[in-house]
């Protein structure tokens, strides 16, 4: 057996997993909000249950029976996700305003974006942090950081200030993202991940909502911009509330606990050679990690430039003003967001490799016809179903990519993928520049930059299923090798 398949790695279920399995279909009411609601609940004994109003909530679909501690983990990163979506979608749909505020040219801001792009790579240094001290401690960071880079933003007087203050803020926000999913995998059992996955993201797109319907009125005035960007502070009010409550995932918990039992002295070892323990724990796993960062620089490349341009697009190619713009986005994206649950549960029951190639066959299929239709009803359409199928590549990739590494090194492995992805959208997006100096078409340079990116509907299929394992299993010699279960 070649080492990346012996690499292949299974979630550690709870050792009451068995227990667990025979759920309890009772339902409780639990305050999410409420810590003695939800530490009393614990208390009693971990057992499953429905919350029942949960299940008004309808984008989530029909949520799995959870524990109490699944569900405050849920709804904490759910309420901290929720603000970090709001940065990335405001500089998306109020790219023309910003660049009349700021003096930017059509012809510069394909760079400005790379630019900023290249702040999530120092997103790898705060995920191996997060490797040695725990998620929890740098998810509070991450929050507080990006809260502040946000809000500093608003008062950016040129393009040099806006550029350097959102350049720390991506540094900040995709950690953020990045620990939430691994959190989210390490804490919820086989055959829940996916929904649990899917279900934050589509809570957080929450954030994007409420940035696109205040953008409608706001977005038309000069200053409207920076009084969106001052709003992204609401998050520093949530930390206090996050630092009593949000709990270290119990895999990480083990396996740390694991390691400071090892006999070996460790003490007398320099800081570089601690730092670099998670890169050095990754050996006999490159072979996964190269087919990982093919597969994400991919769709970074070709995808990005699509993705920062479509609200652009419908304002300045197809003529829509700031509020069509606002009640396509939210009654489009009303739709479209169900594809975050709804690709997760599916993934969770045929496999996310499936799931995934059929996804990234319509993605860009919808994005080339979004950019060439005719701005009626086919442009509204194709948009929504762009829309819908970027949220559940969102969701497959984090899920599939981070369950494919051993716990230790997950935070790790999961940076570096990230950072070759957003390598792709920066090199994806100055080539869209580039060709833009000749044509002088946003609309056809996307267009010719996107047409690879059919080539990841193959990519798939070159990493390991991991909708149907354990993490831990496969992390001990003996563990579970996927290709002897039928599963390739």
């Amino acid at each position: 057996m070649e080492q990346n398949n012996a690499a292949f790695h299974h979630l550690d279920e709870d050792p009451i997993s068995d227990q667990q399995k025979k759920r309890d279909n009772k339902t409780i009411d639990v305050d999410l909000a409420s810590p003695s609601s939800v530490d009393a609940a614990i208390s009693v004994k971990e057992e499953k249950y429905e919350i029942k109003w949960i299940k008004y909530i309808l984008i989530l679909g029909k949520p799995p029976p959870l524990t109490a501690r699944q569900w405050k983990v849920f709804g904490l990163l759910a309420l901290a996700g929720m603000f970090s979506t709001y940065d990335d979608t405001l500089k998306s749909v109020a790219v023309d305003q910003i660049q009349e505020s700021l003096d930017i040219d059509d012809g510069e801001i394909s760079y400005v974006i790379a630019i900023i792009r290249m702040g999530v790579i120092f997103a790898l240094i705060l995920n191996l942090t997060a490797d040695k001290i725990g998620r929890r401690p740098m998810l509070l960071v991450t929050i507080c950081g990006f809260a502040l880079m946000t809000g500093i933003t608003a008062g950016a007087m040129n393009v040099y200030w806006f550029t350097l203050v959102q350049c720390m803020a991506k540094m900040f926000i995709h950690t953020e993202y990045l620990l939430s999913n691994i959190s989210i995998l390490e804490e919820f059992d086989t055959g829940d991940r996916g929904w649990a996955v899917g279900a934050i993201s589509s809570l957080c797109v929450m954030g994007s909502a409420l940035c696109i319907i205040m953008y409608g009125p706001l977005g038309s005035y000069e200053y409207g911009w920076r009084v969106l960007y001052a709003i992204g502070v609401l998050p520093l009010v949530v930390l206090a509330f996050l630092r009593r409550n949000l709990p270290e995932t119990r895999l990480f918990e083990r396996k740390q606990a694991a390691e400071n039992e090892d006999i070996h002295d460790v003490t007398n070892q320099t800081f570089i050679r601690r730092f670099l323990k998670p890169f050095r724990d990754l050996q006999g796993h490159y072979v996964l990690l190269i087919k990982s960062c093919v597969l994400l620089f991919v769709r970074g490349f070709c995808g990005f430039p699509a993705e920062f341009f479509m609200f652009k697009v419908l304002q300045e190619r197809y003529g829509y003003s700031t509020l069509e713009v606002t009640a396509i986005t939210i009654g489009g994206g009303a739709l479209s967001i169900f594809a975050y649950v709804s690709a997760g549960k599916l993934s969770d029951r045929v496999g996310r490799r499936p799931v995934l190639s059929v996804i990234y066959a319509l993605y860009f299929a919808t994005l080339i016809a979004f950019y060439n239709s005719d701005g009626g009803a086919f442009t509204v359409i194709s948009w929504v179903l762009f829309a819908a199928s970027m949220f559940g590549l969102d969701v497959l990739n984090a899920a599939l990519v981070s369950e494919i590494f051993p716990t230790l090194t997950r935070a790790t492995a999961t940076a570096v993928v990230v950072v070759v992805q957003v390598i792709g959208t920066v090199i994806g997006i100055v080539v869209e520049g580039a060709i833009y100096q000749k044509t002088r078409d946003h609309w056809r340079s996307t267009t010719l930059v996107s047409l690879p990116g059919f080539v990841c509907v193959g990519l798939v299929w070159l990493l390991p299923e991991s909708a149907f394992s354990n993490l831990d299993d496969s992390e001990h010699p003996d563990g579970i090798q996927m290709e002897q279960r039928g599963i390739t």
